[in-house]
């Protein structure tokens, strides 16, 4: 016995014929029939008399037809439920993703909008913080994934790389040194510099690398997101040196932007608990960040 005999023995009781239950379901009049006898045979009485081509319902047949319904309303909200686990539709589904402020505000919403375009009845949490703090939010279960700067500082993460990025510094359009093609370290002496903050591991080594070759480096301005560096930057406020990955998203006419050197590469990606699987709905939103081109198209200035 299977649940498609039921569902057709179901269906003949509520339309009263073979020929109307086949054109309900799609299938030939001699396949109802077939399946019909199929479900007799196993029960080993005939549920319908046969009467000059009319099928008159039995006793047995009234017996059954309120189980069988039963049945095949718990088939159709299985059915319905497993339509939902594939979608992600299920419950209150949830994803909490945790992105830099930099990013949350031009990278994301669009990564956003395309998964939500394929699981609509899914609810995006957008958490935003540094990367330490991201780190946090992973930790604690705050965020169910968070995309940081590999690798990390803080905790053991299971990492997936997804980008790469150089240095670039960013100064105001007109700058003299907006004149070169590339900037390196000697470059920088007697400029005021915007740096990211000092807790960073990146900020560190750039710092040792300054201090090796331009003792006399100024840091005049310390911020913690790359929109907050261009922007001071735009304003003359100094050099900032910043990810290019990010910095791309900040480039505009008020700005030049100049490859940074000896170039500084720093890997991106996203972390997760390890030994703690994600929800299919969180993998397709990883999956949508990994298939993106991280940046937007580069134009020179």
């Amino acid at each position: 016995m299977n649940f498609k005999q039921l569902e057709i023995f179901k269906t003949i009781m509520d339309t009263g014929s073979t020929m109307a239950a086949a054109a309900q379901l799609g299938l030939s009049q001699s396949a109802i029939s077939r399946q019909l006898a199929s479900l007799e045979e196993e029960i080993g009485r005939e549920l319908f008399l046969r009467d000059k081509g009319r099928l008159i319902p039995r006793p047995e047949a009234h017996l059954l037809v309120d189980e069988v319904d039963d049945v095949a309303q718990s088939v159709a909200r299985l059915r319905s439920k497993i339509g939902d686990v594939r979608t992600g539709a299920f419950g209150e589904a949830l994803v909490r993703v945790a992105f830099p402020h930099s990013l949350s505000t031009t990278m994301l919403p669009p990564l956003v909008a395309r998964f939500k375009a394929d699981h609509p009845r899914v609810t995006v949490e957008i958490l935003s913080g540094p990367y330490d703090a991201i780190e946090r939010m992973v930790h604690n279960r705050t965020a169910d994934l968070g995309f940081v700067r590999l690798p990390t500082e803080q905790h053991s993460f299971e990492a997936r790389p997804l980008f790469t990025s150089g240095t670039t510094c960013v100064m105001p359009i007109g700058h003299p040194l907006a004149a070169k093609q590339a900037i390196d370290v000697n470059d920088l002496a007697r400029n005021d510099l915007i740096l990211l903050g000092r807790q960073r591991i990146n900020r560190n080594e750039l710092e040792h690398e300054l201090r090796r070759m331009v003792p006399t480096y100024r840091c005049s301005l310390e911020v913690h997101s790359v929109e907050t560096a261009c922007a001071c930057a735009a304003q003359g406020l100094g050099i900032a040196i910043v990810p290019t990955l990010i910095a791309e998203f900040f480039r505009s006419d008020a700005v030049a932007m100049r490859p940074f050197l000896p170039d500084k590469v720093s890997d991106y990606g996203i972390i997760t608990l390890p030994g703690t699987p994600l929800s299919w709905t969180a993998e397709a939103f990883i999956n949508i960040v990994r298939n993106s081109s991280g940046a937007p198209d580069q134009a020179s200035s």
